[in-house]
């Protein structure tokens, strides 16, 4: 799902949430975060953990769409993967007096400290995608991560006839994503129990350390039959090392996310599926709950998405709903005819 976001020092982490308790003592209650109260002003700024990954940008064209349709005057900060970033736009978010607040976390621990200080200030706290550990949020959104795994974990076992080797590519183990996404396979692929995981390994969703884990794992075991990695852009990663051995399409390669790229190679048989989550429409739920929470309405605590799973059967349809929806950014040319 994204690219590297490297949880800073225990220092910094002390120093993050010092701040975000300092912003905290300006006597405000937090009764208007919880409750998803507003304060009127038809506003909203969304720090996002990185804009260098296409899930991301496509997430926050989304945003911006539905911005247009909710009346949302929204702003779209990039965090840049990092922590002490993520608190100073949080920071000056909340010193505006910004209607609401929505975040991507960098990590879940860390996200806490800009939470905190938006309840602080009486301002209500969307989050998507990474759930912070602590503060009060008006909702969170995002994908079931666990069935995300399971799904993953049904579609390589289809695809191995049920038995062989094969290597898990995990995603940032600190954040509840990864974990879960993670958790949620090993369980179901447990259940095929002619597979064995010779491998499991982290990269960070990230596609290049991806690339560099796959490569290392082909020298160490060359014979396996699949491969799954927790996002798409790690998916990427390691079909570059499968190509560069000649095994694109034979190894078969499961990942999440849905993004173009690996639509692509599912159409060109190099990948044979992912469990799509669109981006886009994370986008668009997520600013449509903020304009209801802006209006003064209440709000679930929590959204949970599905995904969908796509192989080559179903790819095409899968292109149609995204351009249905207005995401055709998203969808490769080879599919939009």
């Amino acid at each position: 799902m994204s690219v590297t976001r490297t949880v800073r020092a225990a220092a910094t982490l002390t120093a993050v949430t010092a701040l975000a308790l300092t912003g905290c003592s300006r006597g405000a209650t937090t009764d208007a975060a919880s409750s998803g109260k507003a304060s009127g002003k038809k506003t909203a700024t969304l720090i996002m953990s990185t804009l260098n990954n296409p899930f991301f940008v496509s997430v926050g064209n989304g945003a911006k769409s539905q911005a247009a349709k909710s009346g949302v005057k929204l702003s779209v900060q990039n965090a840049n993967n990092s922590d002490s970033t993520a608190l100073n736009l949080a920071t000056t978010a909340v010193s505006k007096q910004v209607g609401a607040l929505i975040i991507d976390p960098v990590s879940s621990t860390s996200a806490t400290a800009s939470v905190k200080q938006a309840n602080g200030a009486g301002i209500p706290v969307l989050a998507f995608d990474r759930k912070p550990e602590g503060g009060e949020l008006a909702s969170f959104i995002g994908y079931d991560a666990i069935q995300a795994g399971r799904n993953a974990a049904d579609a390589l076992a289809k695809s191995l006839g049920e038995k062989g080797t094969i290597v898990e590519i995990q995603g940032l183990l600190g954040t509840n994503v990864a974990q879960d996404r993670s958790k949620g396979f090993e369980e179901q692929i447990a259940k095929y129990p002619k597979i064995k995981t010779v491998a499991k390994q982290a990269a960070d969703f990230d596609r290049a350390k991806a690339l560099d884990v796959m490569t290392n794992i082909l020298q160490a075991h060359p014979d396996i039959n699949g491969v799954y990695a927790a996002n798409d852009e790690m998916a990427m990663g390691a079909l570059a090392a499968l190509k560069s051995r000649h095994l694109a399409g034979k190894v078969k390669l499961v990942g999440n996310d849905g993004i173009a790229d690996a639509l692509a190679a599912i159409q060109d048989g190099t990948m044979y599926a992912t469990n799509a989550e669109s981006p886009y429409a994370l986008g668009q739920k997520v600013v449509s709950l903020t304009g209801q929470v802006l209006d003064g309405k209440k709000v679930s605590a929590a959204e949970t998405l599905q995904g969908k799973l796509v192989t080559k059967d179903t790819v095409k349809e899968y292109a149609q709903y995204l351009v249905g929806i207005g995401d055709s950014a998203d969808v490769p040319a080879a599919l939009r005819k």
